[in-house]
């Protein structure tokens, strides 16, 4: 029995790193998440400015071609913006994923640990019964060399 409780043991290491593994992939990914969504913040407010400097052009004298190149400047950052969004979605989707991995991995080590605890326990129970057993055959043996009562 304790043989089976070893090689069970050693399975629920296995998928408990399993799950660590999960759980820094995790974490990796949330600071990913975290970086996207800084870099497209930063992004959101660099194109505000761009537009309040556009918008403060016109009371200035400025060339046509110093308008087109602050508009192809407020372009770029738009599409960095949907590039971000694009690469957040992306991110999200992959955290969607590693949770639901590791909410598996977990049910995993749950079902392996609570079988675990019920071969303990049938081992604790078999042992108590070898136990029961052998201090029943000291009495048995003590009872009949006095010869009964």
């Amino acid at each position: 029995m304790q043989q089976r409780i070893s090689k069970f043991n050693r399975i629920l290491k296995i998928r408990e790193d399993s799950r660590k593994n999960e759980q820094a992939i995790l974490a990796a990914e949330r600071s990913e998440e975290r970086a996207v969504l800084s870099h497209i913040s930063q992004l959101e407010g660099e194109k505000k400015q761009a537009i309040l400097d556009f918008s403060t052009a016109g009371t200035q004298t400025v060339s046509a071609n110093d308008l087109w190149f602050q508009r192809q400047f407020i372009d770029a950052i738009d599409s960095d913006i949907t590039r971000g969004k694009s690469s957040l979605a992306e991110v999200r989707t992959r955290i969607a994923g590693t949770e639901a991995r590791l909410v598996e991995r977990h049910k995993d080590v749950r079902i392996m640990e609570t079988y675990i605890d019920h071969l303990k326990e049938e081992s604790f129970q078999e042992q108590l019964g070898i136990e029961q057993n052998e201090l029943d055959d000291v009495a048995t043996t003590h009872f009949s060399r006095k010869g009964g009562y």
